[in-house]
């Protein structure tokens, strides 16, 4: 058989999205940080759309490095009203949690000092066979920093009165003929165990799992063409020396940055190093304030939307 080779620049053309984007560090975020966090930039475009994005690089390894959650209360603050409540240097502030507008309910774990703030909520949704209303228990990703310096994305749900945080080995959904999942418990679900962060927060979906895109949107309940498709976006992840990732992807700016999707995100993230990554509420609420600066552009026209809950980073004198 007679082999045909084609120059290389045939299969770039033909899969553009193998391309990675470039980043640039982003010299008026890195004013007032110190060496272990670093703040880059890019304005390539993605798959030939208009494309702006940060990223933020933490070394978790740093003694003097904390990370923080701050939650509203009842009330929604925006990313830079959290960063001037604060006291000490205080390096960044990122939306964290999907949260509700009728009462600023945050619905996703957010955990501070090993202390359940806020839980995982339940849904509540007709059964697709009746007119029932039925209570789902969706657990979704969350991601959690611990003693040692490390962190972890498990699927984590609160059990029990004391809201014990336990970590499941899958997403744990309605069944397969649309009866709602049991609150999950050791006599329902295998594999469940105690998941134990100092600190945590989360939102859905897990987009990256052993350095590898591998997204969970439909077991977590949040699939759909409108989520999935191109947003402005937060995403959190970790490389494996440690390494925290905070990406923040600027969206709905027609003709100069029209937002990223999920498998957009998780690409991005395996392409900073990420063992794992976690998508986090994004579109208006997306936010990273570093230094007093914001770093994209908010979707919202007021500007950063109000959320109740954040992660802050903090550096000990």
């Amino acid at each position: 058989m007679k082999m045909t080779f084609l120059p290389l620049f045939f299969f770039l053309a033909c899969f553009p999205s193998m391309a990675q984007v470039k980043w640039q560090p982003s010299p008026q975020h890195q004013q007032g940080l110190p060496a272990t966090v670093k703040v880059f930039v890019t304005t390539d475009s993605l798959d030939g759309k208009p494309f702006k994005a940060y990223y933020l690089e933490a070394d978790l390894k740093d003694s003097k490095l904390e990370v923080l959650t701050r939650v509203g209360n009842g009330k929604r603050y925006t990313p830079q009203q959290y960063y001037e409540q604060e006291t000490g240097n205080v390096l960044a502030v990122v939306n964290t949690t999907f949260f509700s507008f009728a009462d600023n309910r945050n619905l996703n774990l957010v955990i501070q000092d090993g202390k359940v703030l806020a839980p995982q909520a339940s849904v509540r949704r007709k059964n697709p066979k009746g007119t029932d209303t039925l209570t789902y228990y969706p657990t979704t990703g969350a991601i959690g920093f611990f003693r040692n310096r490390t962190a972890d994305v498990a699927w984590a749900y609160n059990v029990g009165k004391k809201k014990k945080t336990m970590e499941l080995a899958s997403p744990y959904d309605a069944d397969a003929n649309g009866q709602p999942a049991p609150e999950p418990s050791k006599r329902t679900v295998k594999d469940i165990k105690r998941w134990k962060p100092q600190t945590a927060v989360g939102g859905g979906p897990v987009l990256v799992q052993n350095g590898k895109a591998h997204i969970t949107a439909e077991e977590e309940m949040r699939g759909g063409a409108s989520f999935r498709g191109p947003n402005p976006r937060t995403v959190i992840g970790y490389t494996p020396d440690n390494k925290l990732i905070i990406l923040m992807v600027e969206g709905r700016n027609k003709g100069i940055a029209e937002g990223a999707s999920l498998d957009q995100l998780a690409k991005l993230m395996v392409d900073l190093g990420c063992r794992e990554a976690l998508n986090l509420d994004g579109g208006g609420s997306s936010a990273l304030y570093v230094k007093g600066k914001d770093t994209i552009k908010p979707s919202d026209k007021e500007g950063q939307r109000p959320v109740p809950a954040v992660l802050v980073l903090k550096y000990r004198e």
